[in-house]
């Protein structure tokens, strides 16, 4: 299995999941130097959703590439040499291994006995087969989305086993798209001394919203987590729910695990331009980038107001405004400075209406049911349309479908299309499917192609 001098990635076929009752694919990453230096032990990253953490999935063609990012961080040293473990997702199980107890959706909540496969299985066979580091300071897990919350779970329960713990876009909350009502799916764990976190979320993830993420990031340095030496939060403000965009910022939980640290190099200041002094909670966010390329929203900042008389600014960003008017708001981080003009207004509502209309193909079905994100109501043939209420400043990017994992659509038959959607006015907007593509036969023909 183990005869290049390169990187390489391996295969363990057939691992067994005793509690779980099935099997899968354990994909591999072992760095360059790897067979050439037999004496040398390496730490192991740990990741969900293993079918995309090396290669592209079918029909998106997005990918982690994280044996890209991996070997780029490793080149340019700023990470020592890994081990990443990709852990194959058992589709027909659903989001369900990734639950513990706490979710809004009605599926059994497997995630102790996933926790258990990780743990008393996987790991002791990683450790056996490979030439690991074993402890916990050399043990990372990390994961997105729904895995995003099966790591903040796994990792916070078992300090012991995974002493770092790449959360980003967790599935923290369920939001109920008619009528806003948040059901909360996770719960907060005390802090476990030298663990160290990256948590993290992308501002046009729509209802994967910033505030929930931010909230426990608070929560976290409250109860004395430290930011920088154990824990870094960062709004990336322009990313999606995508792969992606997930790519595009995994090298930074890496540099936070496995490199050192960086200095400040740039700082901006993101944020609302209007706040009302009636209205929705609004917050800036601090963006400090580092000379070892990462970047996280400063949770302790340091603000001054040119008029303290219209508005004031907590460490965490949170706009406090007082009186009509504008005043600019100035952020700095040692000798690196940025502002941001702010106007007050008495009030500022807190959703708008935005009505969308979904132009579909003849060949759609006249059953067929659409969502772009929710259902929209059907109003004639080959259109569907509706009007909805959404949080102000809202963005999100997604597609229109028929179905979760069922079809999606397929502008050029190879490439999905995202619309971004940005509600932060009162307005109509139009979108036309050119064509459907069926995921459940691109998913098993991406099956068939790795067997």
């Amino acid at each position: 299995m183990m005869n290049a001098v390169q990187s390489q990635l391996v295969t363990l076929s057939g691992v067994h999941a005793s509690r779980l009752g099935n099997e899968r694919e354990i994909y591999v990453y072992l760095p360059e130097g790897y067979d050439s230096e037999p004496s040398m032990r390496y730490p192991v990253l740990y990741m969900h959703v293993g079918q995309h953490v090396f290669e592209p999935s079918k029909p998106s063609g997005e990918s982690w590439a994280m044996h890209r990012v991996a070997e780029r961080l490793i080149a340019e040293g700023l990470i020592r040499p890994l081990i990443i473990v990709a852990v194959e997702h058992k589709y027909e199980e659903g989001t369900s291994e990734y639950f513990h107890e706490l979710c809004a959706y009605p599926i059994r909540c497997l995630g102790e006995s996933y926790e258990h496969f990780l743990i008393e299985e996987l790991k002791p066979l990683v450790d056996r087969t490979l030439r690991t580091l074993p402890e916990p300071e050399n043990t990372a897990l990390m994961g997105s989305s729904a895995a995003g919350i099966a790591t903040y779970n796994i990792g916070l329960r078992n300090p012991d086993t995974f002493g770092m713990l790449g959360i980003l876009s967790p599935f923290f909350v369920q939001v109920n798209p008619d009528t806003l009502a948040e059901t909360l799916q996770y719960r907060f764990y005390p802090v476990n001394a030298g663990q160290k976190i990256w948590l993290d979320i992308g501002g046009a993830e729509g209802f994967f919203m910033p505030e929930h993420v931010r909230t426990v990031a608070e929560g976290m340095l409250q109860r004395g987590m430290t930011q920088e030496d154990e824990l870094y939060y960062f709004m990336d403000g322009q990313a999606a729910h995508s792969e992606r965009d997930w790519n595009r910022r995994a090298h930074m939980p890496l540099v936070h695990f496995f490199g050192t640290k960086g200095a400040p190099t740039g700082v901006e200041l993101q944020g609302p331009d209007v706040v009302g002094i009636e209205g929705p909670q609004l917050f800036l966010n601090a963006v400090v980038s580092l000379s070892n390329g990462l970047s996280y929203s400063d949770l302790q900042g340091e603000y001054r107001i040119e008029d303290s008389g219209i508005l004031e600014v907590e460490p965490n960003g949170r706009l406090r405004p007082k009186k009509v008017g504008a005043t600019r708001v100035y952020y700095r981080c040692g000798s690196l400075e940025a502002s941001r003009e702010i106007a007050v207004t008495d009030r500022l509502s807190g959703t708008v209406e935005v009505e969308i209309e979904i132009r579909v193909p003849e060949s759609t079905p006249d059953d067929a049911a659409v969502y772009a994100t929710f259902e929209v109501p059907k109003r004639g043939k080959g259109l569907y349309a509706g009007t909805m209420h959404l949080p102000r400043g809202l963005i999100f990017d997604f597609l229109i479908t028929r179905g979760y994992d069922k079809e999606e659509v397929d502008r050029d038959y190879g490439q999905i299309p995202y619309r971004r959607l940005v509600a932060d006015e009162d307005k109509k907007v139009v979108y036309t499917v050119e064509n459907w593509i069926d995921l459940r036969t691109e998913a098993a023909q991406e099956r068939n192609d790795r067997q």
